[in-house]
């Protein structure tokens, strides 16, 4: 009896119980439609997420200018983050003989004059997308550490 009581408090003067007014231009706005794309983002702004923009092809990657110098104060991060990241692949040495390499197909020597000739753009480039068998380290290192571990390649070509 007290829930009924309670229930019958609830309803308004026309007998309806809560207030389910339908809004009628709710059905009037701009949105997009199913399956349509969105507008493409004005030139020159930044994602919402604050991520970099991808570099859409590994030519246009040559022409980018390593913003981090090559300094004592960056030797230990770069060699730290090379170390990490690419010895288990391409060895201390880059040579293409890490123990990853022992068991899968070997990865190219990064101190042949061919890749001591390729922009650091085009390194990190494939860093950050990946090719052939190399994967992507998009997610896993951030920017400048990826421009850190070109400098600490350029430093391992000098040897």
């Amino acid at each position: 009896m007290y829930t009924a009581l309670t229930i019958s408090g609830c309803g308004n003067d026309n007998g309806q119980i809560g207030d389910f007014r339908y809004r009628s231009d709710m059905a009037d706005q701009p949105s997009f439609h199913k399956h349509e794309d969105p507008l493409p983002p004005v030139k020159g702004t930044v994602p919402v997420a604050g991520k970099e923009l991808a570099i859409s092809d590994s030519l246009a990657a040559t022409r980018v200018a390593n913003p981090v110098e090559r300094t004592p104060a960056n030797a230990d991060s770069s060699k730290f983050l090379y170390e990490t990241y690419c010895t288990p692949c391409h060895g201390l040495s880059a040579k293409g003989d890490g123990l990853v390499a022992a068991k899968f197909q070997r990865p190219p020597d990064l101190t042949t004059q061919k890749y001591r000739t390729t922009p650091d753009g085009y390194f990190y480039y494939v860093i950050r997308n990946g090719r052939l068998i190399m994967p992507s380290y998009y997610e896993s290192i951030k920017s400048r550490e990826r421009w850190l571990i070109v400098n600490h390649l350029r430093t391992l070509q000098d040897k």
